[in-house]
């Protein structure tokens, strides 16, 4: 302002206005809350990475493809899959290929399914025999006397029963194959069996006993420990 005429006043100009600024807003509480979760899930996934576990040291097979009871398998139709599992699963999951070759498929198994010990019949016979070196032996056998799902890998004992005594044909076989289609030759109700057997005289015995006995079939996949007596007369039920 300027001072009046005749006047030796002089005003001291007035400062400029103060701006007038909003001040910046504190974080709310849940956005406190959740950068605080926030970081303790980085730390915790942190932790977890940094703790010493790496990846899984033991590998074991699972199946490549789909495999059906009976199908016969060899090293393509199984792949190692690295993976951590309990006592019980590891002491029975297969976790080497040595032997797998030839060996029988028991049960269904679908592609990447875990391969147990119960899944395979190893293909050999008593005495680490190969297959290829055994008699394969084929006779009828009646349907009502045998197992329904009776598969190709299935141990069986072959019971021969006469009216006096029943006796073991042949215990603890492999099944090559069953086929229990009834046709136009075959009698309704019977079946065609093939077995492996090793010895000769074993041979013999199943050859005579099919054809002169009643037969009847007996799985023994589960029961491999258990010995038949050689014969069993009837009289002995009447002690």
């Amino acid at each position: 302002m300027m001072p009046a005429p005749g006047s030796d006043t002089i005003e001291t100009p007035l400062p400029p206005p103060h701006a007038i600024r909003s001040r910046r807003a504190l974080p709310s509480s849940r956005a406190v809350l959740g950068a605080l979760l926030v970081t303790i899930g980085a730390l915790g996934t942190f932790t977890l990475a940094s703790d010493g576990h790496g990846p899984p040291e033991t590998s074991y097979l699972v199946a490549t493809r789909d495999l059906q009871p009976g199908e016969t398998i060899t090293t393509t139709d199984v792949r190692f899959e690295p993976m951590e599992l309990s006592a019980e699963l590891s002491a029975t999951t297969l976790n080497s290929v040595e032997g797998l070759d030839g060996a029988v498929v028991l049960h269904d198994l679908g592609a990447g399914e875990l391969i147990d010990v119960a899944h395979l019949l190893a293909a050999t016979v008593p005495g680490d025999r190969p297959l290829s070196s055994v008699h394969e032996v084929t006779f009828g056998i009646p349907l009502d006397r045998s197992p329904s799902a009776l598969v190709p890998g299935d141990r069986i004992t072959v019971l021969a029963t006469t009216a006096e005594t029943t006796t073991v044909a042949v215990e603890h076989a492999i099944v090559l194959g069953i086929d229990s289609r009834p046709d136009q030759i075959r009698a309704s109700g019977r079946g065609v069996l093939t077995i492996a057997v090793e010895e000769p005289a074993t041979v013999m015995q199943v050859a005579h006993l099919t054809q002169t006995t009643d037969i009847t079939v007996v799985r023994s996949t589960r029961a491999l420990d258990d010995r038949y007596p050689t014969a069993f007369a009837s009289e002995d039920t009447d002690r």
